[in-house]
């Protein structure tokens, strides 16, 4: 069973856990819509997507704000469209539930410990949304246990 986390940022990435194996797949944030659509339509089958919720704080302009939730919207319609089920997480929910820090790069770490054989993936400090894509498809899992029993 494969499950999908995403990190929506536009550092962000989407990252293919097979349950079976454990083993993680990470892909960056695609830079357009196109590639965004291609990348979803190339998924293997996924049972749940964990999409972190995004919020607009009291310092951003509405131009990043409405670019942020227009973008969050394509994300979503892209994964409707291919008939993946998504649930929505807030950052605070899935990072206490997993004792993930609010630093990146020690949440970068924490995803090794999840996932040493894939930790290559997020090596440098640049690729942080791979691991927290990661840890977000681990999340997952407790909602793909639910659904199957």
């Amino acid at each position: 069973m494969n499950l999908l986390g995403i990190d929506p940022g536009r550092k962000g990435a989407l990252a293919i856990l097979d349950s079976d194996t454990l083993q993680v797949v990470t892909h960056d944030m695609p830079a357009s819509t196109p590639e965004l659509h291609d990348l979803i339509a190339a998924l293997p089958e996924v049972r749940v997507c964990i999409l972190e919720q995004i919020y607009a704080g009291p310092q951003m302009s509405r131009t990043s704000v409405g670019a942020m939730f227009e973008s969050f919207g394509v994300l979503k319609g892209a994964l409707t469209w291919r008939s993946i089920p998504v649930q929505t997480v807030r950052p605070n929910i899935w990072k206490a539930a997993l004792n993930v820090p609010a630093d990146k790069n020690a949440a970068r770490r924490r995803a090794s410990e999840f996932f040493p054989d894939c930790a290559d993936q997020w090596k440098l400090a640049k690729f942080d949304g791979r691991a927290e894509a990661a840890m977000l498809a681990w999340y997952g899992l407790s909602f793909a246990k639910r659904a199957a029993a």
